[in-house]
């Protein structure tokens, strides 16, 4: 996905039916927003999903962190 500030792409492995991890394959962004990628993988796989508060100070990177999320999720089988 991009965005605003860089690029985001996310792998999503599910194990026994649930999201037991979020890898981040590309993920750029200004400014130090970029530090908000480890809090956006814990926050997926502690909400099953993309179904999470915005970051503050990072709105523009969780929207794309979440776009990049639910289209990984999309093409599990």
């Amino acid at each position: 996905i991009q965005y605003r500030y860089g690029v985001v792409q996310v792998e999503v492995v599910r194990t026994n039916e649930k999201i037991s991890a979020v890898n981040l394959l590309q993920g750029t962004a200004s400014a130090g927003r970029d530090q908000a990628f480890s809090y956006l993988q814990q926050y997926a796989i502690d909400s099953q999903g993309s179904s999470f508060g915005n970051l503050s100070g990072a709105t523009y990177t969780t929207d794309a962190f979440k776009q990049a999320l639910d289209s990984a999720i999309s093409k599990l089988s």
